[in-house]
């Protein structure tokens, strides 16, 4: 039942708008099940391979993990996605760093979402909307992403940021937005785009 809610809640707070050319729609419950376990089955492919690789630079220090998200992280999301189908797994925040992460109108309403749901205590596990682009319908499953003591290291107060981590952000990402978060923040969210023609 909750599953329903969370996208009953979420549709009264698009009121089916058009954002642009995006017909926004809820999802009917019987693809809920279906939707949910695309998605975090392509989230978890992508978790994988970053993770990996990630692990595997940070042997070498922070500076070099920092490094691998700047420099290899979209390339390896680009790679998974493309094994995916027409599927693809991304993320979006309000306060991004990659300019790839920049969310759309609708994004932003989720991401509003969960963090009014922040405040409320009562953060969902995901959110999931159909949408109607181009003449084509979507998908779009989202699953928060708040900030631990590990995310303060790139993601704290820059004045207290390792001077090294710093400076490979900024060389890579001049117009950085991604800093000053506190613990239990919310960070943005890892998105699915869907194909609707996918879920059968």
């Amino acid at each position: 039942m909750k599953k329903i809610v969370w996208g009953v809640s979420l549709l009264l707070i698009l009121s089916c708008t058009h954002s642009g050319d995006v017909k926004v729609e809820s999802v009917p419950p019987e693809k809920i099940r279906i939707v949910q376990t695309i998605a975090e089955q392509s989230m978890n492919e992508l978790r994988k391979r970053l993770m990996k690789e990630f692990m595997e630079a940070s042997k070498d220090g922070l500076t070099k993990a920092v490094s691998f998200c700047a420099q290899d992280a979209t390339k390896i999301e680009e790679k998974v996605n493309s094994s995916l189908q027409g599927i693809k797994v991304t993320r979006v925040s309000l306060k991004y760093r990659n300019p790839k992460h920049k969310p759309d109108k609708v994004d932003v309403k989720v991401l509003n979402a969960f963090e009014e749901d922040i405040k409320r205590g009562m953060l969902p596990p995901y959110r999931m909307v159909k949408i109607e682009k181009g003449g084509k319908e979507y998908y779009l499953y989202y699953k928060p992403i708040r900030i631990n003591t590990f995310c303060l290291k790139c993601h704290g107060n820059p004045k207290k940021m390792d001077k090294s981590v710093l400076q490979i952000i900024r060389k890579n990402y001049p117009e950085d937005k991604a800093v000053n978060y506190k613990i239990g923040e919310l960070r943005g969210a890892c998105k699915v785009i869907i194909p609707a023609d996918k879920v059968k």
